[in-house]
């Protein structure tokens, strides 16, 4: 069955290359190459008939799940992949449940805890041990994939971080993540200036936020101390 996969892009996410990935084409960038229409990256391939898991791999370095797909299942290791379903017809199976799931709370700051702490946008690499974002999420039906990208202040990629949500059995309060930069690894290099970082939901843009980094010295020249 032939299928269309689409991507739409937007102003969030800059990108210069897309490519479908997945176990039918072995992984592959290069067989999964997409081209740009307009605003919409577009790559056509035959899939017979089964369950064919796939993610798009942005700039050959970011993968994000399809936000049209509204199927995702777990591979062994319980990563999230988008998923087509082509019955022995040949014919793709949708499900059409509404997944909901509701942003209700953000912040950033140099800490990890339960409640809301102040908004902190200057992290001082000699006094803070980690830049940590804190989510909250309600009305979480179904399974998704949060994912947090961090960039460097010339835009380069610097991690990604992912997580599974969903609503365990029984539950109803909201559910809380937290996502960091360590900036106690003495193997990478925190370059000062304003970092980005930006949330995807199911491979959908979400949010961004910026903060700063400094390497001022912890005191002036008048005793103050300087943030």
């Amino acid at each position: 069955m032939k299928i269309n996969f689409k991507y739409e892009e937007n102003e969030y996410l800059n990108i210069h290359t897309i490519s479908v990935i997945g176990e039918f084409n072995g992984y592959d960038s290069k067989k999964g190459q997409m081209i740009k229409e307009g605003n919409t990256w577009i790559f056509g391939h035959n899939l017979p008939p089964g369950e064919h898991r796939y993610k798009f791999l942005i700039n050959g370095e970011l993968k994000l799940n399809d936000p049209t797909a509204n199927i995702y299942l777990p591979d062994d290791n319980e990563e999230l992949w988008s998923v087509i379903i082509i019955n022995d017809q040949e014919e793709r199976l949708y499900n059409n449940t509404q997944y909901t799931v509701h942003l209700d709370k953000y912040n950033i700051s140099s800490v990890a805890k339960e409640e809301v702490v102040a908004n902190k946008k200057r992290f001082n690499i000699f006094l803070d041990k980690k830049v940590i974002t804190r989510f909250e999420f309600t009305k979480v039906t179904g399974l998704h994939t949060v994912t947090t990208v961090w960039y460097t202040p010339k835009m380069d990629l610097f991690q990604i971080t992912e997580n599974n949500l969903f609503t365990p059995q029984g539950e109803d309060k909201p559910i809380k993540m937290w996502f960091w930069m360590d900036l106690e690894d003495k193997g990478r290099q925190y370059p000062c200036g304003v970092w980005t970082m930006k949330l995807f939901i199911d491979g959908e843009f979400i949010l961004e936020d910026q903060f700063t980094i400094t390497e001022s010295s912890s005191y002036s020249s008048q005793g103050e101390i300087k943030y």
